[in-house]
This record gives C-alpha cells, sequence and structure tokens, in this order.
C-alpha cells in the first residue's frame, strides 16, 4: 500500500490466464532488464511469464511433460512485448493493475533478472516459442509442485516490498486473492 501514498504512481500488471500468472510491465521502467528487448527495442510494455522449461516451451505439452514438472526442474522465463497496455491482455483470463512507484517496479526488475542465467554478461537465450510468440531464456531458479509460476509471481511483488506472501501460493486463484488486498490502478492508456 505504500506506493499509493507515494509521488510518481505506476502501474504492474499481473497477468491471471487459467492456471498460469506473470507479470506486466512498462518498458520504460526497466533497468537491467532493457537487455531483454533486443527483439523488439520499441516495446512499450513487457509481459514476464515463468515456468517449467519442458513444459512452457513443448509445442504440445502432454501429461508426461506435465507430471515431470511437479519434481524439481528447469525453469525458463518467457518475454512477450506489447506496443499498448491492453494488446497484453490475454485472451483468456484477465490483468490486474497493481499500483507501484519507480522503486517497485525497479525492485521487481531486480527480481527476475536475478531468477536469469546469465552467460558473459547476457541472459541465456533459448529462443522463440513454439506455442506462443515471444523469446523463452533459461532461469536459474527451479520449477516444481511447490514453486510454481504462481509462487513466482507473488515472490517478486514481495520482494518488491508489497504486502503480500508467496509462501503457500501454488494455484493462480491463491494469487489471485492475494494480490486483491493491494491498491489497484486504472490500466494504463494507450
Amino acid at each position: 500500500m505504500a506506493s499509493a501514498r507515494r509521488g510518481s504512481v505506476e502501474a504492474a500488471g499481473v497477468l491471471i490466464a487459467g492456471w498460469h500468472t506473470g507479470l506486466v510491465l512498462p518498458a520504460d521502467e526497466l533497468g537491467g532488464l532493457r537487455v531483454l528487448l533486443v527483439h523488439d527495442p520499441g516495446a512499450r510494455y513487457v509481459s514476464l511469464g515463468w515456468g517449467n522449461r519442458r513444459f512452457y516451451m513443448a509445442a504440445h505439452p502432454g501429461s508426461g511433460d506435465a507430471l515431470a514438472a511437479l519434481f524439481p526442474s528447469r525453469s525458463a522465463l518467457l518475454v512477450q512485448t506489447f506496443a499498448s497496455a491492453s494488446d497484453a491482455m490475454p485472451v483468456e483470463g484477465r490483468l490486474e493493475w497493481v499500483c507501484a512507484d519507480r522503486a517497485e517496479l525497479w525492485r521487481i526488475d531486480t527480481f527476475v533478472r536475478d531468477s536469469l542465467q546469465w552467460r558473459s554478461g547476457r541472459a541465456l537465450d533459448l529462443g522463440a516459442g513454439a506455442r506462443t510468440q515471444g523469446e523463452f531464456y533459461a532461469s536459474s531458479a527451479h520449477y516444481d509442485a511447490l514453486h510454481t509460476c504462481n509462487t513466482w509471481t507473488l515472490a517478486a511483488l514481495q520482494f518488491a516490498g508489497f504486502p503480500v506472501k508467496a509462501a503457500g501460493v501454488l494455484f493462480a486463484g491463491q494469487a489471485g486473492r492475494r494480490i486483491r488486498t493491494l491498491p489497484m490502478c486504472p490500466p494504463p492508456a494507450g
């Protein structure tokens, strides 16, 4: 709630689509993550999704991929860029805009950057997605049944200083209920 009392209020998007959650940030507020915009340097918004690498990157994920995701496994970050905030809206799901100040946005940036694998000063690029547009990057964090994309999303907000707890969050519905306690902002214009 601290952001609602401070000067410049921005917004951080929390994407909730089915079983999955992620983040949407204004590109002009990115710090170290700006290097991920190499494929679309003119983007105004960037969507960040984290998940089990095998399932997330599979062209046709099956039950074997889902079962493997229950155990500690490698993860990936999906980066998608958009020209406007409305373009980032999922076809199925919703996008909640949490009021955030610049410092909170930069801490989210730091959290995400710290969850990436880096080689020679560059995020380890895994290539384009088979099922979705965007670029995948290797993550240093492990995915499992007790540390899902929903845990990761709330951990980013918690790290940024929002009064939410990531512990115990496994499902998107749980994440959605916890973010409802945060100050919401109207969707950004454009």
